[in-house]
This record gives C-alpha cells, sequence and structure tokens, in this order.
C-alpha cells in the first residue's frame, strides 16, 4: 500500500498501535455497515477505505475516559453481612451430627 503512506498517518495519529487499533475498529464499522444494508459499492476495501478516512482527517482518535478499576470486594465482609439462616441451619445440623457421634464414642469407651 503506497497512498496514504505511513508518514502522512503517523502526522493524523502519533502511535503506530493507536493507528492499527483505530483503522481496524472503522473498517469492522465500514463491513458491518455494508452488510446491513446489503449494498455492495465499495471499490475498495474496508481498511483502506478507513485509512483515506483518517489520512484526510475524517476520522480522528479522541481520548475517552479511563476505564475504573472495579472495588475489590472483601469476601469475609460479604459473607458476615449476608443472611446465612441456611449456613445456620447446616451448621446447627453438623453440630447435632458431631454431638451424636461423641456420645457414639463415649458408650463404646464404657465397654
Amino acid at each position: 500500500m503506497l497512498k496514504p503512506s505511513m508518514q502522512d498517518l503517523m502526522k493524523r495519529v502519533n502511535n503506530r498501535y493507536l493507528l492499527v487499533n483505530l483503522a481496524a475498529q472503522r473498517a469492522r464499522d465500514i463491513s458491518v455497515t455494508e452488510d446491513e444494508t446489503a449494498e455492495i459499492h465499495l471499490d475498495e476495501k474496508p481498511v483502506k477505505v478507513a485509512l483515506d478516512e483518517i489520512c484526510d482527517g475524517m476520522i480522528e482518535y479522541r481520548q475517552g475516559p479511563k476505564p475504573q478499576p472495579e472495588p475489590e470486594i472483601d469476601m469475609l465482609a460479604a459473607a458476615m453481612d449476608t443472611d446465612n439462616s441456611e449456613a445456620d441451619d447446616l451448621l446447627s445440623d453438623e453440630e447435632a451430627d458431631s454431638e451424636e457421634d461423641e456420645l457414639a464414642d463415649e458408650a463404646l469407651e464404657d465397654l
């Protein structure tokens, strides 16, 4: 690909990796639009059209908001805050089973 030249593209977007991402996203958008309209009227491939648009200044990169990190969840605090009535029921069943086991062990020792 001779035109647009890399120097011309780098005047618009100062980072090669950003340029590739920008052109790829625009090319995808062009392809989807072509598929939706069901008309084939592009004489050139979507990537070439995207690079031409970037070189002509029709597409420009604007930095968006940075993604906010998700807050870390303290699992212990979350477990303490929730209603654990089912867990309490299971725990009481387990305690009852362990008490029965202890009584059985004591009875065996007496024999």
